[in-house]
């Protein structure tokens, strides 16, 4: 599995005024840093912004840089103006987005998808093919895609409608249906809370590529997180193809660029996702039977904090470890103390051992 991280194409819409483009060459640079494989940037044909973004991080990053453009010859070449390494054309594939976006039958779509698929061809540069609202489409109906289009295939889950037993059940009948997996990718919206789940349960099933957002930002409810797609997967012992220790670093890096933010209990980036609140001490002791992974590992901090919720236990270890005789008397002053300061970190905490 190879991650697409789409960062640069959803921030522009977490502010009216949008990026410039200065902000999303720095957030390209942390993700090339990251080691992601694929960078998806936004619609060249859609303005000046996205066409620069497009050609400055082409020319800088390890990383390919895909930008998105509709089936449309015009589209695909404002793209190919910005010299990427390959574009991503969209279709709609479902009943509803044909009907309602295109007013034409899929047979019509598929048909300027390949006019789009050719002009990128005779551009130079490698095409994926990107349906829109496969997951709420029939079967057969995309797995025809994959008999037309010798391209890697992305299946865009475009309003978050579908749960993970949905979609491994999809992707098997997919299967089923001589589709080949082993070049489909997958997209999922968090309408749902899912996005991650399903981007997981996708993976299990042998496509060849994730789609995800740094802080699972994006339009509505976001996307599936770069970092947990991450730390999930290298947490079940399989191979997420990046910098592991960088995870951490590199997403705040890139939320601080785009002038985005997440929660202090967003997973694995968010502080209070690696905070272990000590009660008897035994998580002072063996951190890693209170928590899923060690935060290091992708370069976070873990953080112990002590407060009113800290036990005699927990105490007479803080006591020990500046050593102290874990009296009675003493037990219950520095209990006294940490419940006043509280919440302290550790490093406060054993001074305050001292003290007492």
């Amino acid at each position: 599995m190879k991650l697409c991280d789409i960062t640069l194409r959803t921030a522009s819409r977490l502010s009216n005024d949008g990026l410039t483009v200065e902000q999303r060459v720095e957030a390209g640079q942390a993700l090339d840093r990251l080691g992601v494989p694929l960078v998806g940037t936004g619609r060249p044909a859609a303005g000046a912004a996205e066409r620069e973004t497009t050609e400055r991080l082409a020319a800088d990053l390890s990383a390919d840089v895909v930008p998105r453009c509709r089936a449309a010859v015009d589209d695909v070449a404002a793209a190919l103006a910005a010299d990427p390494d390959a574009v991503e054309v969209l279709v709609p594939v479902s009943d509803v987005r044909l009907e309602r976006r295109l007013g034409c039958s899929r047979d019509e779509a598929f048909d300027r998808a390949s006019e789009a698929v050719l002009r990128a061809r005779e551009g130079g540069v490698d095409v994926h093919l990107a349906l829109v609202d496969a997951f709420r489409a029939e079967v057969p109906a995309v797995a025809g895609a994959f008999g037309r289009f010798d391209c890697p295939i992305v299946l865009a889950d475009t309003v978050g409608a579908r749960t993970p037993p949905f979609v491994a059940g999809f992707l098997r009948t997919l299967a089923d249906a001589s589709a080949d997996l082993t070049r489909a990718g997958v997209r999922f919206r968090d309408d749902l809370g899912c996005a991650t789940a399903n981007a997981l349960v996708a993976a299990e099933t042998g496509i060849d590529r994730v789609d995800a957002s740094v802080g699972g930002i994006g339009g509505r409810a976001g996307h599936a997180a770069t970092e947990e797609v991450v730390a999930a997967t290298e947490t079940r012992g399989a191979d997420a193809g990046v910098t592991t220790a960088e995870i951490v670093p590199a997403c705040r890096d890139i939320l601080r660029a785009i002038g985005a933010s997440v929660g202090e209990r967003k997973a694995v980036v968010g502080e209070a996702a690696t905070t272990l609140a000590v009660g008897d001490g035994a998580s002072l002791n063996d951190p890693a039977a209170f928590e899923p992974f060690d935060p290091g590992a992708f370069g976070g901090r873990r953080r112990f904090v002590f407060d009113s919720w800290t036990d005699p236990e927990g105490a007479r270890e803080l006591l020990r470890r500046v050593d102290r005789e874990p009296t009675a008397g003493a037990v219950e002053r520095l209990l006294e103390r940490l419940t006043e300061a509280g919440p302290v970190e550790r490093e406060t905490a054993l001074e305050l051992a001292e003290e007492v």
